[in-house]
This record gives C-alpha cells, sequence and structure tokens, in this order.
C-alpha cells in the first residue's frame, strides 16, 4: 500500500468516525448530537475531492485540518473518560494520516 493511499484511507476514515461519534454513539460515549456531528465534519469535507486525487495542495491543506483533529482528540482523550477511545480512534488516524503525508511529499520530491 502506498503513502498515497494510506493518507486517503486515514483521512476518510477521520471523516466517518466524526458523525459515528458525535452524532451517533450515546452518551457518555458520544453524545448523539446531530449538530455537533455536522460541525465537526464539515470541515473535514473542504480538502476532500483533492485528498481523494492526491493533489498535493489539497493534501497538505488536509494535514493542517487534521491537527487540529489531533489536537481535540488528545484533549478529549485526556479530559473526557467515558470518550476516551473514540478520541484516541481520532488521534491514531490523525497521526497515520500525518505520517502517510510526509512519506507521500517525500516520495513526489525523490
Amino acid at each position: 500500500m502506498s503513502a498515497r493511499q494510506i493518507a486517503v484511507s486515514s483521512y476518510l476514515a477521520l471523516l466517518l468516525l466524526q458523525p459515528v461519534w458525535h452524532g451517533v454513539l450515546p452518551a457518555p460515549l458520544g453524545s448523539a448530537n446531530a449538530l455537533l456531528a455536522v460541525l465537526a465534519t464539515l470541515p473535514l469535507l473542504l480538502p476532500l475531492k483533492g485528498v481523494v486525487q492526491g493533489r498535493p495542495r489539497s493534501m497538505t491543506l488536509a494535514g493542517y485540518l487534521v491537527v487540529l483533529y489531533f489536537i481535540i482528540g488528545i484533549m478529549e482523550a485526556w479530559s473526557n473518560a467515558p470518550q476516551r477511545l473514540a478520541a484516541l480512534c481520532q488521534v491514531l488516524l490523525s497521526v497515520v494520516y500525518i505520517g502517510s503525508l510526509v512519506l507521500f511529499v517525500r516520495q513526489r520530491r525523490g
């Protein structure tokens, strides 16, 4: 599996995690709040087309967004014990995306 495929897969998984975590999972595992699910998902939809197509600029923009999701995941994992599993999944997907993005950019340069 190439770095680009790993990046796209982890990005799509992060995108899918948001509505499941915030919109579907009941409390205390989630919030079951449709508005929060939409608000958490919308920013990830902005660079989605470019990420899927493998455009470096879109993938880099998505990387900046994913850093925000990484920070939110760390904060939730630290402070909200019932939602720790979902938050750690978000952190893991963020780390995988950023790591594979770095590999993807290095492969394109080399």
